[in-house]
């Protein structure tokens, strides 16, 4: 095994930080409608967390809402607004329920008052800083020596596992969201049945398409539309795939739980900056879905600080270096790092 493919990552939840660069809502001092709160979470998805504020104010999976979704292996900071104005004792009484342990989610402060929730994507991107561990003592220096060398990083822009599944498996959050293109309820209930995202009270004694479209039906319509935008995800990818293909000198890798990938070999080339590839669109309100045309940037930018090497305290005679950048909404930080250690797997 190459020694640069046994790098860790997330090997805590503090190892992998990550804080949203909002785009701010508007902000006024006339009876508001929505609070707008800064809100920190481990060890859970935002679906969770949308979940337990939805649950505990006592409101409607449309009261409220998020700008981005984040990794629940990390310790991660986004901005949530609900249809409640909150006062101290009801963030006090939230965050004593929720905000202790391995797994929680606390109120941090209050942004502001409004009348608008605040919109999906609505994101400049996210900051990360991250804890790479398990390294060798000259895949180290190595990494190092690149990324002083190549501070403004450019990498392909895929959607990383993260997109496909949760951590552990399984990764057919896309398969959930083809069957749902296709209208197949039952074959989208198989999917989404061996996962935890239905409750058991959810489960219906008779597993036909009627019933299992009643499934989808109860649970947040926001998750059923990150499944077909999951779905989306993988068409992109591919597509993504064959255009490096087709305008770069390539090769294919294996990406774990994403699938096998072209990157182009040499650190300069050429290529469309933009792919689109054929997508859809949940639509609550019909319940179905429309055809919709994923775009999306093919290569991004970014500018990665690295501190010092040190030793690794988790394992034994390795080092570990932290790293810190931006990525623009939608881009994955570990796929910038996959992609990192490929490199230097060449010197």
């Amino acid at each position: 095994m190459n020694q640069s493919t046994t790098y860790k990552i997330k090997c805590k939840n503090e190892d992998f930080q990550v804080t949203e660069v909002s785009l701010m809502p508007s902000l006024i001092s006339k009876p508001p409608r929505f609070t707008y709160f800064w809100l920190q979470k481990s060890g859970l998805t935002t679906f969770d967390i949308l979940d337990c504020i939805k649950t505990f104010f006592n409101l409607k999976f449309e009261d409220v809402a998020n700008q981005g979704l984040k990794d629940e292996d990390a310790i991660t900071e986004q901005l949530i607004s609900i249809k409640k104005i909150l006062s101290r004792k009801d963030i006090t009484a939230f965050n004593k329920k929720y905000g202790a342990g391995n797994k929680y989610s606390r109120i941090k402060h209050v942004v502001g008052y409004g009348d608008k929730p605040i919109k999906e994507r609505m994101l400049h991107g996210n900051s990360f800083r991250i804890v790479v561990r398990n390294l060798e003592s000259s895949v180290a220096n190595n990494l190092l020596d690149y990324l002083s060398a190549h501070r403004h990083h450019h990498f392909i822009n895929y959607y990383d596992n993260q997109r496909f599944g949760m951590p552990g498996g399984p990764y057919n959050t896309h398969l959930i969201g083809e069957a749902i293109v296709k209208r197949d309820w039952k074959e989208a209930y198989n999917h989404i049945k061996i996962t935890n995202n239905i409750p058991p009270s959810f489960i219906p004694k008779l597993e036909n398409a009627i019933n299992c479209k009643e499934v989808f039906k109860k649970i947040n319509p926001k998750k059923v539309s990150f499944f077909v935008s999951s779905y989306n995800s993988f068409l992109w990818n591919n597509q993504t795939s064959l255009l490096i293909k087709d305008n770069t000198k390539s090769k294919k890798h294996h990406f774990e739980n994403v699938g096998h990938l072209n990157l182009p070999t040499a650190h300069s080339f050429q290529c469309p900056h933009i792919c689109e590839a054929d997508g859809y669109e949940f639509e609550n309100e019909k319940f179905t879905v429309k055809r919709k045309v994923n775009s999306r940037n093919v290569v991004v930018a970014t500018t990665i600080y690295a501190d010092d090497l040190e030793k690794d305290e988790l394992h034994i005679n390795k080092k570990k270096i932290t790293i810190s950048f931006f990525l623009p909404t939608g881009s994955y930080a570990t796929m910038i790092v996959k992609q990192i250690f490929l490199k230097i797997s060449k010197l």
